[in-house]
Parts: C-alpha cells; sequence; structure tokens
C-alpha cells in the first residue's frame, strides 16, 4: 500500500491555521473599529481621502470659525476638535455674572446664533453641555453653596437654549464637573493668574 507523504497529510491544517488567523485579525478589527467614536472615524476619512465631508465636524468647525470671526467674537466662543468630539467653549465669565446661572440679556441672541448652527446636524450627532468652573470657593450667601451646582445650573441653562433653537431634548445630555477637569497647562500657558482662572470658567457644547 502506498503511504501519502506526511506534509501531504498535514497540509490542510496550515490552510485551517491560516483560515482561523485571518479571521482573529477580521474580528480584532471590527471591534476595534466598535470602540472609535465619530470623531476618530472621520480623521481616519479625512487621513485616508484628503477631503472632508460636508456634515463633519472638522465642516461644522469651520462653520462657527467663520461665524465667529464675523462677528468678532473670539474672545467669547472657541472651537477645538478633539478625539472625543467637536468642542464649543463658551467663555462663563460673558455670558454669565459672576455666581449665577441666567444668561447676561446682552448675549442671549448671541448664544442662540452659535447654537443654531448646529441644528442642522442635531439628526446626526448627540450633544453633551458641559459646566466648568475654576477652584475659587463661591462665597457665602450666594445663589448656589458649591461649584458643583453652579456648573449643573449653567450647563443646564445652555441645554434649554439648544432645545430651544431646534435640537432634540433626546439627543442631549448634561453634565457638571465643577473644577475637577482643568483645562491642559497648554491651553492656558502665558495668561495671568485671572486670566488662567477665567479660562477654566467656562460651559462646553461638544458634539460627538
Amino acid at each position: 500500500m502506498q503511504r501519502r507523504a506526511k506534509g501531504h497529510e498535514e497540509g490542510w491544517l496550515l490552510s485551517y491555521a491560516d483560515l482561523i488567523t485571518n479571521l482573529l485579525i477580521f474580528f480584532v478589527m471590527v471591534l476595534s473599529a466598535a470602540n472609535l467614536n465619530k470623531s476618530r472615524m472621520q480623521q481616519i476619512a479625512k487621513a485616508m481621502s484628503g477631503e472632508t465631508s460636508p456634515a463633519s465636524l472638522d465642516a461644522i468647525q469651520q462653520e462657527i470659525e467663520k461665524k465667529i470671526a464675523e462677528k468678532k467674537l473670539e474672545g467669547l466662543v472657541r472651537t477645538d476638535l478633539t478625539p472625543d468630539g467637536l468642542e464649543l467653549s463658551l467663555d462663563s465669565g460673558l455670558v454669565f455674572d459672576s455666581g449665577k446661572a441666567v444668561i447676561r440679556p446682552e448675549i442671549e441672541p448671541t448664544v442662540a446664533a452659535m447654537l443654531q448652527v448646529l441644528v442642522p446636524y442635531s439628526s446626526k450627532y448627540t450633544f453633551a453641555v458641559e459646566g466648568h468652573t475654576d477652584t475659587t470657593p463661591l462665597l457665602h450667601g450666594t445663589t448656589f453653596a458649591t461649584n458643583w451646582e453652579l456648573s449643573s445650573a449653567r450647563a443646564i441653562v445652555v441645554r434649554q437654549r439648544l432645545e430651544d433653537v431646534g435640537v432634540d431634548r433626546a439627543r442631549v445630555r448634561v453634565e457638571g464637573y465643577a473644577d475637577t477637569k482643568q483645562l491642559p497647562e497648554a491651553k492656558v500657558k502665558g495668561l495671568d493668574p485671572e486670566g488662567r482662572l477665567a479660562r477654566h470658567r467656562r460651559v462646553v457644547v461638544r458634539i460627538y
């Protein structure tokens, strides 16, 4: 009886091992893609194609930056495209009076105009409104007992403005951080002590 070569008998094992390896790589890639948010996916797509999608966070940032320049609001509003989404940061010191959570009447139209830009994209993205303060404790006798309550109340007010301009309330969440999420040193570098504190006082609308 003719014997089969040992290599011939084990050849199918090599093909099977290759198949299992390829399947493993495939599932790893699928799992990695599932953990990427829209901002990261869009950055990868832009890097590969060299083009910006009209509805991408990058395009939204450009539109907001254009409006900021037109209205000369660089001191009031800042944008930052991060791996976690597009951040629209409102200077709390200019939007609100100290220790209060009521938008100044003269600033209301400006805030509404900035948030209105987001409405066409509200069916595609979700929003987080984050309230932040500096490390200075609130004075005794103010409306809010701590910076936690103040940051949350300001975020709630801005969330209401999003709803007022047409963003579905179900697509917005509110987060109050008080002084627990200070800005990186690079974003406050070169500012005097008061300027550094002012930069930390902000309400951020994050689109993701």
